[in-house]
């Protein structure tokens, strides 16, 4: 998804999977030289892995990662990406909530299945799509290192039937639709699983709770938002009921 224009008609049979099935893969998302760079950045602000008496905690997280660093940021926002999930939605998106993420080596599942917005009351879940999460895998993602695992066409609704990990080399991205019913597992393998994970919602969704853009990242951002107008869609910045002047 590097490339600046995706073939339509690439574009179409991915979304068209996506709503199928609840999700898609993108192979080589991050070109192979960015990878190394990412990794290493999000292991510098993760820091140490704490030590105690119990091992490590079986996740740890990196809040508001697009503030930390501006390759983030670009990850975020890259056009490939955003025309993706524009198509997805219908309409811009908003990116609500994004961080860093380590499994580390060696601890159980940190959730059983479950959907993202099943327990939001008032919206018909299996007719709606409210938010499609996006992970980059920074190091390889394998059955055993702790997999994503999906149940595919429970997004619509579909009783749960035999469950897919979804396996990832280093800068493949995967897209899920967040009803669909997923989970953690296990990282059996010695070796910590890293990536990044970027939410993306409607656009009258708010950011989650502390995860709101600071002053100074939005200041920092001004000269691209002026640039390219479309992306103060992606960072809450336009009026989605249109009730004010832009």
């Amino acid at each position: 998804m590097d490339a600046p224009v995706i073939a339509r008609s690439v574009l179409e049979e991915f979304v068209d999977q996506f709503h199928d099935d609840g999700y898609g893969i993108v192979h080589g998302a991050v070109q192979p030289a960015a990878v190394p760079q990412l990794r290493s950045r999000l292991q510098q602000l993760l820091g140490p892995a704490p030590t105690g008496p119990d091992g490590p905690p079986a996740q740890r997280l990196v809040p508001r990662l697009v503030e930390h660093d501006p390759r983030f940021a670009d990850l975020a926002i890259s056009a490939p990406l955003i025309a993706t999930l524009t198509e997805v939605f219908g309409v811009v998106p908003h990116l609500v909530c994004a961080y860093g993420h380590e499994k580390a080596a060696g601890t159980p599942a940190h959730t059983g299945p479950h959907s993202d917005v099943a327990h939001l009351p008032g919206v018909p879940h299996h007719l709606s799509l409210l938010m499609v999460k996006a992970m980059v895998a920074l190091t390889p993602v394998t059955a055993g290192g702790g997999a994503t695992m999906v149940f595919p066409g429970t997004h619509q609704g579909a009783t749960p039937g035999r469950g897919r990990s979804v396996r990832l080399e280093p800068g493949d991205m995967v897209l899920f639709h967040a009803n669909i019913r997923h989970t953690a597992t296990a990282n059996t393998t010695a070796v910590s699983r890293l990536s990044l994970w970027f939410a993306f919602a409607q656009p009258w969704m708010r950011v989650f709770p502390g995860y709101e853009y600071g002053a100074a990242f939005l200041d920092a951002m001004a000269g691209r938002l002026a640039a390219q107008p479309g992306l103060r869609a992606v960072f809450g910045l336009t009026d989605p009921y249109g009730t004010r002047p832009q």
